[in-house]
């Protein structure tokens, strides 16, 4: 991946610095939100986990917890026993190389969208060694709304077909036509946060443009669900209070494709 100062100019890097100062400054926090659609036993509880690749993040679920929203991308990839779901701008998320216009365009102006499905062989920790992933805990209702929401996210014709685009020969990765625009105020990272949220996780989704803004939201929310559990907010079995949380060190990148430098400064 080329440096950032090879592909702006002098005066887009002061204007794209200065939009993002002021964007942080504005930013807002997830303190006050609450989980939604709690588990009413741990047998209810499903595991939903968020991956981060240093710029971008995504969602990853089981095979098992696709449902009939989102089996449908087993028609484009090869078997696997968790499918990550990740959204960002359509000409950057997919280019084998990434030139100054194409840089340029995804963060200066308003663009469509693809979403990128994953096919993973195995959990995502071990698929994904060396690499921040966290698992979160949600109910049914909450994994229910999450579906609804990723669904969405993608386009689909008058039969309810969606717009498979570029993909990997061997079938492990798959680019589809996404909803909603691409914009440097609505990142591949606040859709992850927006998402999220859909499902019950207490998410700032208004200015959570970074890859660490989402990370941080999420081990904060996986603390407090431990402490909904060890309190009794949550009712069922207690889970472990020595349960530690994921170890996000940084560590060798595996990448299908590009990097999303898009959803940048992690």
């Amino acid at each position: 991946m080329p440096a950032l100062e090879s592909l702006l100019p002098r005066q887009a890097r002061v204007l794209l610095i200065f939009s993002l100062m002021l964007l942080l400054v504005l930013a807002g926090c997830a303190a006050g939100k609450k989980w939604k659609y709690l588990p009413a036993s741990k047998a209810e509880e499903r595991s939903v986990y968020v991956v981060t690749h240093g710029w971008h993040t995504g969602i990853v679920l089981s095979k098992g917890d696709l449902g009939p929203e989102l089996g449908f991308v087993q028609d484009f990839l090869i078997p696997g026993q968790y499918y990550e779901f990740g959204w960002g701008e359509a000409e950057f998320y997919q280019a084998d190389k990434v030139t100054a216009p194409i840089f340029l365009k995804a963060v200066l102006w308003r663009n469509p969208s693809v979403m990128h499905v994953v096919s993973l062989p195995a959990p995502p920790a071990t698929f994904y060694s060396g690499k921040g992933v966290i698992e979160l805990n949600m109910s049914q209702a909450g994994l229910q709304h999450l579906r609804d929401r990723l669904r969405a996210s993608f386009e689909f014709d008058q039969q309810n077909r969606p717009y498979p685009l570029k993909g990997r020969p061997t079938g492990e990765n798959r680019f589809f036509k996404g909803e909603d625009y691409y914009l440097i105020t609505n990142t591949c990272n606040r859709w992850t946060a927006k998402m999220l949220q859909s499902g019950g996780v207490p998410m700032d989704t208004v200015f959570t443009l970074r890859a660490a803004s989402v990370v941080r939201q999420v081990n904060e929310a996986k603390k407090e669900y431990l402490r909904l559990r060890r309190s009794g907010g949550v009712t069922g079995a207690a889970l472990n209070k020595k349960a530690p949380l994921p170890s996000l060190a940084g560590g060798k990148n595996f990448n299908f494709n590009q990097p999303s430098l898009v959803c940048f400064l992690s």
